[in-house]
């Protein structure tokens, strides 16, 4: 009898804990694994998230929803002719009146909207007659700028980094202190940046399940995100800035972490992919070329002194027993040339190349690894670029300055730090 009630309990446990699938919810609660409860016309995590909800096996997935986030026209009413450079497409653009672009909520998973103020627009037109300019090589900037204008109608959250880059070079050209809330619309629009490319990183399989115009507008963010980190430099004193001073990890150690993180980014978004809006643009633009940080090093890049300094010259010297091996690999392809607009984008591979021993040991302010930063930023210091050259020359000040006071009995070092005083002294 006993037996017979616990047999009973058991099956009525059981029918406790089933419930009804969800068998015919929506793709995007699909993709994400999550019960749906089939509301139509939209489901409520779709509502709750901004997305639009499609139950049609063949509908957009993980797309912000067009009732929610309004549709930028920048565009003229006319088809952008192939002559047009970037600098006409303000004149021409048609900005709607309060228009409402994503931001990300406290609330986990929500999407919510920030209407755009006229200063706004205004910064929104010095970035494309002005700053857009500024970014890029000029054999790919009129492409990529007009491809990044196309971008942003359907993807509007690119507004919150156009807007960002836009204020932060204000900052850089102002002479005179901009009053306390253009910093504050900057650090507002570079939160919500940041943190709706996180939103769309954090979904499952981003690479497979985002439309391709969205993983493109994915890399806009992550590429745009880390020239404005570059930029971002606390202080033009090199006695207050990293590493002198105590870093500020909002700020000063930023650009490594964005290094890495555009690399994450690129896997995802891939845009030399066929179907990518910049596929051609990448074919047809020298890029940042592959390196093998493994292979051995050139002999007569460097002094016979450099070789040793680093280990080099040991036949067991490589990227698995020397730490600085795959840092040397790269300055060694850039040491023997000039930098300008039309290869700066080869120079960036050190910085978007950093591993993660030695980002450790720049972190740990290992006098080495310094060295080899700071030879990266005397070779980039004479180009006249606002988002690179402020931080290389400030930085390397300061990698000078600290050098000097903490490593004034290693000769050695002393003698590393004759070429990139010489170049600073030249550069100011």
């Amino acid at each position: 009898m006993a037996d017979g009630i616990a047999s009973n309990n058991d099956i009525a446990v059981r029918k406790r804990k089933t419930h009804r699938k969800s068998r015919l919810g929506c793709g995007n609660c699909k993709i994400r694994s999550v019960k749906c409860d089939e509301s139509k016309p939209t489901c409520r995590r779709c509502q709750a998230s901004g997305f639009t909800c499609s139950y049609s096996g063949t509908g957009p997935t993980l797309q912000l929803s067009r009732s929610s986030v309004f549709r930028l026209s920048l565009a003229p009413t006319q088809a952008i002719p192939a002559s047009t450079s970037i600098h006409g497409l303000c004149r021409e653009a048609h900005l709607q009146p309060g228009l409402r672009i994503p931001i990300v909520l406290p609330l986990q998973g929500r999407l919510g909207e920030y209407a755009l103020r006229p200063e706004d627009h205004a910064a929104l037109s010095r970035f494309y007659g002005r700053t857009a300019s500024s970014l890029g090589t000029p054999t790919m900037r009129d492409g990529y700028f007009k491809a990044v204008h196309n971008l942003v109608a359907e993807h509007a959250f690119l507004i919150h980094i156009l807007l960002a880059i836009t204020l932060l070079h204000d900052t850089h050209l102002s002479q005179d202190p901009l009053p306390p809330s253009h910093s504050q619309s900057l650090a507002f629009h570079w939160y919500h940046s940041t943190a709706i490319l996180k939103h769309f990183l954090a979904l499952p399989s981003p690479a497979t399940t985002l439309s391709s115009t969205h993983r493109d507008a994915l890399w806009v963010c992550a590429s745009i995100l880390g020239a404005t980190s570059f930029a971002s430099i606390r202080t033009q004193d090199p006695l207050a800035a990293w590493p002198l001073a105590d870093p500020n990890p909002a700020v000063d150690l930023d650009w490594l972490k964005m290094g890495y993180g555009k690399k994450v980014v690129w896997d995802i978004a891939n845009p030399s992919r066929p179907e990518s809006v910049f596929h051609n643009i990448l074919h047809n633009t020298p890029m940042q070329q592959h390196i093998d940080r493994s292979a051995p090093i050139s002999p007569g890049v460097f002094s016979p002194f450099f070789y040793s300094f680093f280990g080099l010259s040991t036949p067991t010297s490589s990227s698995d027993t020397n730490p600085y091996h795959r840092a040397c690999v790269i300055l060694s392809i850039l040491w023997p040339n000039t930098i300008n607009e039309d290869n700066a984008i080869l120079f960036l591979t050190f910085i978007t190349h950093i591993d993660p021993t030695y980002r450790s040991l720049l972190e740990e302010k290992d006098p080495r690894a310094l060295l080899l930063l700071l030879f990266w930023h005397c070779l980039v210091v004479p180009l006249e670029n606002w988002w690179l050259r402020r931080r290389c020359v400030v930085e390397a000040k300061a990698i000078c300055m600290y050098l000097d006071k903490y490593c004034a009995d290693d000769e050695g070092i002393i003698k590393m730090l004759e070429m990139p005083k010489e170049v600073l002294a030249n550069s100011c």
